[in-house]
Order: structure tokens, then sequence, then C-alpha cells
């Protein structure tokens, strides 16, 4: 199992908010969320198949999860699968940087936040039927913001903690153009906070302070799509 905490609780955070604001078949989401762990997991595998000079049953493992999660998805949405097709460039995308330009890079780590929180999209259409790109954008916005706190964590410099400022006045125009409630993007406080002063802590602790930053803002997702 791939003991890459973070990338689990961002695509389960994603993936219940997406299940969470539906009207539709619970159901079917938790389905889509059985489904998006089997591709999550298939990162272990992959990395593997790189480490181990290309051995062929990592490539095997990695092929028999995806068949595996993409089998679940059209069992559960039918033909309607293919309306999800256009998103498959951004995994795809983010396999090849994480292959060829590596996994730290920062154009590889804000892919992979784009595509663990396509979670939110996926679950909300296998509920629903529905693409809710506004969603996923708002989702994806939270969440690439933890990106550029860990650098700043790590002591990399000002210009990361501009760039911190920076990230989350983009996330506040981004949200007033889709029109979700600013009060969504409350948790991004801690953010500003960290920028002016960055406090030192473990990196285990940031850790948990992002996921509970997480939960509260699904918790004022759900409020939004169910209440306002």
């Amino acid at each position: 199992m791939l003991k890459e905490y973070g990338s689990w609780s961002v695509m389960l955070i994603s993936a219940l908010t997406g299940l969470f604001i539906s009207n539709g078949s619970h159901i079917k989401g938790i389905s889509a969320i059985l489904a998006l762990s089997l591709f999550t997991n298939s990162k272990l595998v992959l990395t593997s198949w790189r480490r181990e000079e290309y051995h062929k049953k990592y490539l095997l493992a990695f092929i028999l999860q995806i068949s595996a999660g993409v089998l679940i998805l059209l069992f559960i949405t039918g033909e309607s699968l293919i309306k999800l097709l256009p998103f498959a460039s951004i995994p795809l995308l983010y396999l090849l940087l994480l292959l060829f330009a590596g996994e730290h890079r920062i154009y590889t780590e804000i892919t992979g936040f784009a595509t663990l929180t396509l979670s939110s999209l996926i679950v909300k259409f296998a509920s629903t039927g529905i693409i809710d790109k506004t969603l996923y954008i708002a989702v994806a916005v939270f969440f690439i913001a933890g990106v550029s706190k860990v650098r700043v964590q790590l002591g990399k410099g000002l210009i990361w903690r501009i760039l911190m400022i920076l990230y989350t006045a983009f996330s506040l125009f981004i949200y007033h153009y889709i029109e979700i409630p600013l009060i969504v993007l409350l948790p991004l406080l801690d953010n500003l906070i960290f920028s002016i002063m960055p406090y030192r802590i473990k990196l285990k602790v940031i850790g948990w302070i992002e996921v509970l930053k997480g939960i509260i803002f699904l918790l004022l997702m759900v409020f939004y799509y169910k209440f306002v």
C-alpha cells in the first residue's frame, strides 16, 4: 500500500467533498472512491517499476490496478464514462512528469495535486452524472496551496513565502470568479500566518494541520452546496 498519507488524505477529502454535496447515488459514489483508491495506490508500483530497472512484474501490477479502477467506473457510469476522457490528460501528464522530470519538481507536485483532487469531480459524476467543473476548480485551488507551505517549512527562502501570499490572493480571485463564497477559503488563513511568521514544527504535525484544514474546507463546501 502506498505510504504517502498526505496523498491519501487529499484524495479522500476531495472525494468525500464530491460525495457529500451530491444528491445522487451514494452507493455509486462510494464505489467510485474504491476505483480512485486503486488509481492512487498504483503510484507505488509505478515508482517501484522505475527503481527496479523497469521490471515487468511492477508494470503488470500497475496496468492491473488501473484497469480494475477503470472497470469499476465503467460498471458505475456505463457509456457516459467517455465524458471524463478529457480529464484523463491531467493524470497522464502527472505520470509523465513523475517518470521523466522527478517527483519533487514543483510542476510535478502541482500536477499531482491536480490529479488527486480530480476525485471530487469523478465521485460527483459517478453519483449524479453531472460534471461539475466549478467543484473541481475550487477543490484543486484549495489543495494546491499546500505545495508552497511545505517549501517554506523546509526553509526554501523568502521567495516561497511571497509566492504563498500571492497564491492565496490568486485563490481569492478564482473563488470570486467562479462565484463560491470566499469564506470557504478560511483555512488558508493559516498559510498567510505561516508566510509572515513561519513557525517551526515537525513535518508530521504540519501534515495533521493540513488534514484538519482539509476537513474544515470539506464542511464549508458541503454547507455552501447544501444550504446556500
